[in-house]
């Protein structure tokens, strides 16, 4: 996540971490991916950015997969880590990923949700490229983002449209293999959410 002038990411969500990670243990993966979890492999390295409470995380390795988190804020790293076995948390953050990137590492899943509209628009493309680098042959990388909320600090959440997202991500090298918009399955009215899976061009 990019840090603001105004406002930094994880501080903004620490403020409030037991909240917001109660909001999202609400529902269930499935209920929030109805699109990426059929993309998900049967087995191997799955990536979690912006894993929040852990609830995606824990629906990835319940399924058999190897998981690496990934959450910037301590609060809710904190939260997440209390309550997952077996999976690697790790403080690192979007454009760069600088503790993963470099690292060798390559993941036959990465799952970013809900991180992209945290994002400055300058920060797009290295984002992309970032994943695009630990996402292993054959791999898939899930994405899904909304537009800002009117109460969202607008110094902190931005909106993309699907045409800036589909040209960062092929700038990274990768292909839009499947997409699809839902609606909020917290049950927020005003949010409309647009997911996309991308494979290796």
């Amino acid at each position: 996540m990019s840090l603001s002038d105004h406002l930094d990411a994880p501080d903004y969500f620490n403020r409030d971490a037991a909240v917001f990670a109660a909001r999202y243990d609400s529902v269930s993966f499935n209920a929030v991916h109805p699109l990426l979890s059929r993309h998900l492999p049967a087995s191997g390295q799955a990536l979690d950015i912006g894993a929040g409470s852990g609830r995606d995380a824990r629906a990835m390795a319940a399924r058999g997969l190897e998981v690496t988190a990934v959450e910037p804020s301590e609060g809710l790293r904190a939260i997440g880590e209390a309550n997952s076995h077996g999976i690697r948390w790790i403080d690192d953050r979007l454009p760069r990923l600088a503790r993963l990137g470099g690292t060798g590492e390559q993941y036959d899943f990465i799952l970013c949700s809900a991180v992209i509209m945290l994002l400055a628009p300058a920060d797009l493309y290295p984002a992309f490229i970032s994943m695009a680098e630990l996402l292993g042959e054959g791999g898939k990388l899930g994405l899904n983002l909304r537009e800002p909320g009117a109460s969202e600090p607008a110094e902190l959440f931005f909106a993309h449209t699907d045409a800036d997202v589909l040209a960062a991500t092929r700038s990274a090298g990768l292909v839009c293999i499947d997409r699809g918009e839902a609606g909020d399955a917290i049950g927020r009215s005003a949010y409309r959410w647009r997911s996309f899976v991308f494979a290796r061009g």
